[in-house]
């Protein structure tokens, strides 16, 4: 009975918990002693009643205070790690299958790091991902860039990795500043720092056509590039008053170009007679009026380029006669050594700005940065400007009107995700390109409307028929003799008097208007250089310059 008891104690007490357990030893210790002692008559078998152990109350430790740490997101340099960083990833081909491509990738990824030296500040983190020179691949890497924290993006270089790297860009609301030139990839957070050849054909048909030219030509390729650049020219030319009067495609080699060549302007040109070259070259060049077109624009470059002027000499095309045009591609000074482009001109960024990148990046790296090299430089420069500011890199920071000054001279980003850049005006000489107009140095510059061009080609005419009078020539036809000349007149008065007090007397002005201060914005009712001048009689009735009758509109005449 007693190892019972003793037994069910000891069981107990193993049960207890560790605070209670000592208890339960001196319990045990107690019951051992009363079992030694003896006496004569035993004494009766005690009554065991089983009692639950008393557990004495535990405190339970009180949980320390956590301090919140705020999670960190993106990829952070452990040199960076107690800095607010800034996270512009760059997506470009390095492995790509084109050797050029991933030539390229490098040479974008140098200027790169050159602006991040030179204009960067110590939290902004470049991050190169590469897009395999394909759509998929440039999808795979934009994901990659977001989830590292990229805050921005540069690149892609070609057009359909643009537009898969947009499409998961949009998604996380960051924006893609890319390299490609076709307009068609841009907008909703994309936005392409490139030379698209629809602003350079705009810029340099606004310069030609206040030089008097309207009828234009296009000789070029059928392909995606040569494209741009014939739509670019009619909707530029029909800006500004002019048209395109002939074109000419082709597809292929040099064989196919002199095709196109003799399809353009075979039979077009009689051949300029020795003195008549000689009197073009001593006198400012002046758009023939007669001339089937004026100018034409060639959308090459290189080889091709220097072919393609001499094919169109061959059809007595002649640069003293027609103006050639060109794109960005002209910006090589290798086609100085061909004469038949002497004289040409094309839209180009600021090339002392340019010259400047191209020694820092040379001074850097000991080799020649490539054309669009800049455009990397520009973009990296452009983060470093926008981080920290109050905008961050919104879509209102990268749409600002003001612009920014870049490696080629001032840009700026419209809505539409499309580039506006303050292009110069270079004119092909021998020994090198003329600036025959600088870039401007802001957007804030009024810009030439169609009808101040309209008044600039009127003196022009007037000018070619002066001309023509003092060597005996015919008259050049009037390009504006089938102008519509419906717009009204406005009536012109001075109110003197109190209008009120119904003392009113009109007074004619004899004041000329000068028509070329009217801009777009005015009524279309108001009337262009040219329209016919309305004169009264001594009894008010409306007559011509010659004093014969006329009728007005009701509406005229009240």
């Amino acid at each position: 009975m007693f190892s019972d008891i003793v037994s069910r104690v000891l069981d107990a007490g193993l049960r207890l918990p560790s605070a209670a357990r000592p208890g339960s030893l001196i319990l045990t210790a107690s019951l051992t002693l009363a079992a030694c002692g003896t006496t004569s008559t035993p004494p009766p078998p005690p009554v065991i009643v089983d009692q639950p152990p008393v557990q004495e109350p535990v405190e339970e430790p009180k949980p320390e205070p956590v301090e919140e740490i705020e999670e960190l997101t993106g990829l952070i340099p452990p040199h960076m790690a107690d800095r607010d960083l800034a996270r512009v990833a760059v997506l470009l081909p390095f492995s790509a299958e084109n050797g050029g491509a991933r030539a390229e990738a490098i040479r974008l990824l140098r200027a790169a790091e050159l602006a991040l030296f030179e204009r960067g500040g110590g939290n902004l983190v470049l991050i190169p991902k590469d897009t395999q020179g394909t759509a998929d691949g440039a999808r795979d890497a934009a994901r990659a860039a977001i989830e590292d924290g990229a805050d921005m993006i540069i690149g892609p270089l070609f057009a359909p990795a643009v537009r898969a790297a947009g499409e998961v860009a949009r998604q996380s609301d960051v924006p893609v500043v890319a390299f490609s030139t076709d307009t068609t990839t841009a907008g909703d957070g994309v936005y392409l720092l490139s030379f698209p050849p629809e602003i350079e054909v705009e810029r340099i048909v606004e310069y030609a056509a206040r030089q008097g030219v309207w009828k234009y030509a296009y000789l070029g390729s059928q392909n995606r590039y040569g494209m741009a650049v014939y739509n670019a020219l009619q909707n530029s030319a029909a800006d500004t008053m002019g048209h395109v009067s002939a074109e000419a495609f082709y597809t292929g080699d040099v064989e196919a170009m002199s095709r196109a060549s003799a399809r353009l302007a075979e039979g077009v040109f009689p051949p300029l007679r020795p003195e008549q070259a000689d009197e073009l070259r001593r006198r400012q060049w002046i758009p023939d009026p007669e001339a089937a077109f004026q100018a034409v624009i060639l959308p090459e470059g290189g080889t091709r380029l220097r072919a393609l002027g001499p094919l169109l000499i061959s059809q007595q095309v002649d640069p003293l006669v027609v103006r050639f045009l060109g794109t960005g591609l002209w910006n090589d000074e290798d086609l100085l050594r061909e004469p038949a482009l002497n004289g040409g001109w094309f839209a180009g960024p600021d090339l002392d700005m340019r010259a400047r990148f191209d020694a820092s990046y040379e001074e850097t790296y000991g080799s020649e940065a490539s054309r669009i090299a800049s455009l990397a430089y520009d973009a990296m420069a452009l983060a470093a400007h926008l981080d920290g500011g109050e905008l961050g890199y919104s879509r209102e920071a990268l749409e600002d009107p003001q612009g920014f000054q870049g490696a080629d001279g001032l840009f700026r980003f419209g809505e539409n995700g499309v580039i506006e850049r303050g292009l110069a005006i270079y004119e092909v000489r021998s020994r090198g390109f003329r600036e025959i107009e600088p870039a401007p140095l802001s957007f804030d510059q009024p810009r030439v409307d169609p009808l101040l061009i309209e008044q600039l080609q009127r003196e022009r005419y007037a000018r070619e028929v002066e001309a023509a009078i003092e060597l005996g020539l015919p008259i050049p036809t009037d390009p504006f003799a089938n102008l519509d000349d419906e717009a009204e007149e406005p009536q012109l008065r001075v109110i003197i008097g109190d209008e009120d007090a119904g003392v009113i007397e009109e007074e004619a002005t004899e004041k000329p208007v000068d028509y070329t201060l009217f801009r777009l914005e005015m009524p279309e009712d108001y009337p262009r250089p040219g329209d016919e001048e309305i004169f009264y009689d001594e009894d008010g009735n409306p007559v011509d310059a010659d004093g014969n009758p006329i009728e007005l509109d009701e509406e005229v005449e009240g």
